[in-house]
């Protein structure tokens, strides 16, 4: 897993977060806009929003905030959790994105940065298996990261259940 770094100024300072909650979500790899499609993160960073990491198609995970600051990520439950962002790969609206995440849709490679990235987040700050949870589950208005992940095999994987 190869690890870049993309610092994103939106959300608490260090040494105030404390997590205790992972959140996964999905968005385009890259937004389509008007004027040119946009990188996941760099959209984010235009919105004044944020995610602590996110999965690159190619299974690269770029991380934009540390663990103890906080992200904007998840309005309302943005305190002591984690997000991380799986690229779907291409270029979406919110409408294509939506479509597509209702079948599986994460490649090989970043699955198993996926799992090697919140198996390790669980191990060093002790978050179990139910507060693991999807976007979706956090809110109705949104439907990340979809029908098409595959929570079975990626809680057996992070959790050792295989």
């Amino acid at each position: 897993m190869i690890i870049a770094h993309i610092p994103n100024p939106y959300g608490r300072g260090s040494g105030r977060n404390e997590p205790e909650r992972i959140v996964i979500h999905a968005m385009g790899e890259f937004i389509e806009l008007g004027e040119r499609d946009m990188p996941a993160w760099e959209y984010l960073d235009r919105l004044e929003l944020s995610a602590h990491a996110f999965v690159c198609p190619s299974g690269v995970v770029v991380r934009a905030r540390d663990d103890d600051q906080g992200a904007w990520h998840a309005k309302g439950h943005n305190q002591n959790t984690l997000g991380v962002e799986v690229l779907v790969p291409g270029v979406h609206t919110y409408a294509t994105l939506v479509e597509t995440i209702r079948s599986p849709y994460i490649p090989d490679a970043a699955f198993r940065s996926l799992t090697a990235l919140v198996k390790d987040w669980c191990r060093r700050h002790v978050i179990p298996a139910d507060r693991v949870v999807g976007h979706d589950s956090l809110t109705s208005r949104k439907q990340d990261p979809g029908e098409g992940f595959p929570w079975e095999s990626f809680l057996a994987e992070v959790f050792d259940r295989g």
